[in-house]
């Protein structure tokens, strides 16, 4: 198990190491999922100046300033899957399929209920994109397994 994190693994709250529990694999997700987590886990290949890395980026950024807590993942190599990444993986999901009541639930868990909404509209438009770009070209989405090296 690595971890990747803003900050060294000793130096995480618990809170935060809670979200790095690993609560599954990631083979176990739909391929939107693992394009999600990838995209959570730094990979360079698929946040290169396209929509999507763009989109993902300012749903982070949601995410660092009006968050509960950091966020944390796993290393781009691990294939544990983390309290955090399911729920993101679940999150953008659940917006991808107009489910924006149970998405912007999640939401709140995550950031303040007030900003909840805006990350449920950046998920849905994220969840949407990747959908059609796995329909459309599928190869699109092969630099989904490279990336930075993990943090342990």
């Amino acid at each position: 198990m690595s971890f990747q994190s803003a900050r060294a693994l000793d130096q995480l709250t618990e809170d935060a190491l809670e979200g790095a529990q690993p609560v599954g694999k990631l083979s176990q997700l739909s391929e939107q999922g693992r394009v999600v987590v990838t995209l959570f886990r730094g990979s360079d290949a698929l946040r290169r100046s396209s929509d999507m890395g763009k989109i993902f980026e300012q749903m982070m950024m949601v995410f660092r300033r009006h968050g509960r807590r950091q966020l944390v993942s796993h290393g781009m190599s691990c294939d544990c899957l983390g309290a955090d990444e399911a729920v993101l993986a679940q999150f953008v999901r659940l917006a991808a399929r107009g489910k924006r009541e149970d998405a912007c639930l999640m939401a709140m868990l995550i950031v303040r209920a007030d900003v909840a909404p805006l990350a449920v509209s950046l998920a849905e438009q994220m969840g949407l994109l990747i959908d059609a770009t796995l329909r459309t070209d599928p190869r699109a989405m092969m630099g989904a397994e490279t990336g930075k090296s993990a943090v342990h």
